[in-house]
């Protein structure tokens, strides 16, 4: 009995580790693209770069004056605590900043 619930103890470790280690997270990867972008880059170009582990609501930007900010709506694995809101701002079909918030 006792070797059983060893035995148990090792698949449920290996399989916690398995998991851990297998969901990749890409949060900072999209960090990483979004830092990248060159300022003025027109949006026809970043939306080619765009990685596939990224989900961009590229149909419904927010405007605001002469800006539209397109939400990141999905990171692949990503498990954010914070649950931060991530924008790609443009103006005039160029790529201005990042905006991050809470």
């Amino acid at each position: 009995m006792r070797y059983l619930r060893n035995y148990f103890k090792s698949i449920l470790f290996f399989c916690i580790a398995f998991f851990v280690i297998g969901c990749k997270n890409y949060y900072n990867e999209t960090i990483n693209w979004i830092d990248n972008i060159e300022p003025h880059t027109n949006i026809e170009i970043v939306k080619e770069s765009q990685p596939e582990f990224v989900r961009i609501d590229w149909g419904d930007p927010e405007k605001k004056e002469n800006e539209n900010w397109y939400y990141i709506q999905e990171i692949d694995g990503s498990y954010d605590v914070l649950s931060m809101s991530h924008m790609l701002v443009f103006i005039d079909n160029e790529f201005d900043s990042r905006e991050s918030h809470k």
